[in-house]
């Protein structure tokens, strides 16, 4: 029965993301993504999960319903050039260690956009869409998932990741089905609501926190409400236990919060910010040094040894397209079970990027974000979302730095960079015909004059 009901949800999560346009397509991708995790599959060979289920019919039905649309935007899309030489690097790749493998190939291209396509997807709908009305409408069902996050704190134990996962018929989780799951840890508390893991999570309240703080004004909804979905969230934030997480969206806060405020009282924040730093810098390393308090710094540094050795032999191009969890990893869940257990998951991006693309792959991929991150702030004047876009885009970029992309976990802040990308580059456009209006009618009223 609850399988069913799990099947249902997801159906009409497709429904809408198939039938409807514009804001209820972006909600229907980005929900149906969040609660229907990446380590369950529908069939095994290939592997097909409901997210790639609910991406690649975006993609058919935009590209059948508008095409010309579909064409044009991604010619304009800002970040083509990144994108394609991330495409190429991936490319060479796959020649370097393959050859002209068609198999490897094909596994490339699917590699490619179920990582990036999400920025695409959500592009395409931000084109069309307005911001305002994705803030509406998702705020609702982010507030009941923020309380089922708080409700799984509560009693320890998460039944709705349990219960999706169970409905599929493959599992490559980390937690056992068959039990109560509580990831809680002997000394701090641990959630991970629908998603794969606590770090994944804390990706995804990271990623709506930097969408909806600058944005607060800019949604009608009651001011009370607003206040219980943000205490919501943060508490969320606290109880999922990711350190990055908390330091990443008090980034976030800490530019926004001084954002407007005079250059005087941004340099003495500054330097308060500095003399703390300084002050706590040796309890953060004593904390991290402390193997039993998650990610130790000595962990960090056999994972560094163990990245300069797989990559001494091919340092430009890497070892291959998921070479680590091919050969490394006994389960492709993004590192959650490998056979090494000194080196445990890779807790950084860096060392992936760097094992399975090389030194040009890890380059293509700090390009992107570099990319993004200019784009954003060079319109910083022009909307406050603008302001969510290169805060978000910095903070996760640090995030994947610092801790690493669990389960899929950049999907969330590429779909949210997707459609600010989307929405920005139509209210420029639409601002600069605004512009250019007057300039015609005053051309036109000369040319009467003179005639």
């Amino acid at each position: 029965m609850i399988s069913a009901l799990v099947y249902l949800l997801f159906c009409a999560i497709w429904f809408v993301l198939l039938m409807n346009d514009t804001e209820k397509r972006f909600c229907a991708l980005f929900l149906g993504t969040v609660l229907f995790p990446s380590c369950v599959w529908i069939i095994d060979s290939p592997k097909v999960s409901p997210q790639h289920i609910l991406l690649y019919s975006f993609f058919a039905v935009e590209f059948l319903k508008n095409y010309n649309f579909f064409i044009k935007t991604i010619k304009e899309i800002p970040i083509k050039i990144p994108l394609l030489l991330i495409a190429v690097s991936f490319c060479c790749t796959v020649y370097t260690n393959e050859g002209l493998n068609p198999k490897e190939f094909y596994a490339l291209a699917r590699h490619f956009i179920e990582l990036y396509g999400y920025v695409v997807a959500a592009f395409l709908i931000g084109r069309k869409c307005d911001i305002k009305e994705i803030l509406r409408q998702l705020f609702v069902p982010l507030l009941i998932l923020g309380c089922f996050g708080i409700i799984e704190a509560l009693i320890s134990a998460n039944y709705p990741y349990k219960l999706i996962c169970s409905a599929f018929p493959n599992y490559s989780g980390f937690y056992d089905l068959g039990s109560d799951i509580n990831v809680r840890d002997s000394w701090r508390i641990r959630t991970i609501l629908t998603t794969t893991h606590p770090t994944a999570y804390s990706t995804l309240l990271c990623s709506i926190l930097a969408l909806y703080v600058p944005l607060f004004r800019n949604f009608d909804i009651n001011k009370y409400w607003k206040l219980f979905f943000y205490i919501v969230l943060f508490a969320n934030l606290f109880l999922c236990g990711s350190r990055t997480g908390i330091l990443c969206t008090g980034i976030i806060l800490s530019f926004w919060i001084v954002h407007k405020m005079h250059i005087i009282i941004k340099l003495t924040i500054v330097f308060i910010l500095a003399l703390s730093a300084s002050i706590a810098l040796q309890k953060v390393i004593d904390n991290f040094s402390q193997e039993s308090r998650g990610s130790s710094l000595q962990l960090r540094q056999q994972q560094l040894i163990f990245s300069i050795i797989q990559i001494a032999n091919k340092p430009l191009f890497g070892n291959g397209v998921s070479y680590l969890t091919k050969n490394i990893f006994e389960t492709d869940a993004y590192g959650d079970r490998i056979r090494d257990e000194e080196i445990m998951g890779m807790e950084s991006i860096v060392f992936p990027k760097l094992i399975n693309y090389g030194f040009i792959g890890f380059g293509t991929y700090l390009l992107l974000s570099a990319w993004i991150f200019l784009y954003f702030y060079r319109r910083r004047e022009l909307h406050p979302m603008t302001q969510s876009g290169y805060l978000l885009i910095f903070s996760i970029t640090m995030f994947f730095i610092l801790t690493g992309n669990m389960g899929n976990a950049s999907a969330y802040s590429y779909m949210i960079l997707g459609v600010l990308m989307g929405c920005t580059q139509t209210l420029e456009k639409e601002s600069k015909e605004e512009e250019d209006e007057p300039k015609q009618i005053e051309s036109d009223t000369a040319q009467q004059d003179v005639g």
